[in-house]
């Protein structure tokens, strides 16, 4: 028996899909609308989009505007400071203990200032040395600090909040020759 002149097989075989075309103009009309309205969805949906990204960029601009003028009106003082001591010191019979005073007070509001928004000085005289936190610039004997520890800052490092901003420069404690080998 021939396989093609089975009705089974020829009932198992599914038929490809056809395509209808649309033969009158309601269908093609109806179709064209349904585009026009998609079309018009996506515009609105790009111009919502570009606009959010818009928003988005301003309120980060004034969000950026109202940290600077917050930090700038905490600095005014500290530069007022430097102009009192600077008039202290250069008025006829100066008093140049006036301007160190000067000095130490515009070091205390700005340092002031910064710790309010988050700045913190990391510690690093006695600590052990962590090269995360510390910039070693020099290796030294030092009696009475274990090998490895600070023994002096040289410019003192900074943090903000748990991000190193900038490093402690230090000088770190090596071999005592006194100790020998």
């Amino acid at each position: 028996m021939n396989n093609t002149d089975n009705p089974e097989t020829d009932a198992g075989t599914p038929e490809e899909p056809t395509v209808e075309i649309p033969r009158d103009d309601q269908e093609f009309t109806r179709l064209k609308e349904e585009r026009d309205h998609l079309e018009s969805q996506l515009q609105r949906t790009l111009a919502d989009t570009a606009n959010m990204r818009r928003r988005q960029k301003q309120e980060m601009d004034d969000a950026r505007r109202r940290v600077l003028e917050g930090l700038t009106q905490e600095l005014l003082p500290v530069l007022d400071s430097f102009g009192m001591a600077i008039q202290a010191h250069d008025a006829p019979g100066g008093d140049p203990a006036a301007l160190v005073e000067g000095v130490r007070l515009v070091r205390t509001l700005l340092t002031g200032a910064l710790e309010r928004h988050g700045l913190q000085e990391i510690a690093a005289q006695g600590l052990p040395f962590d090269p995360a936190r510390h910039e070693a610039v020099a290796v030294e004997p030092a009696a009475g600090v274990p090998e490895g520890h600070v023994v002096r800052v040289l410019q003192p490092g900074y943090q903000l909040g748990d991000r190193v901003v900038r490093h402690s420069r230090v000088t770190v404690a090596g071999p005592n020759p006194s100790q020998g080998n």
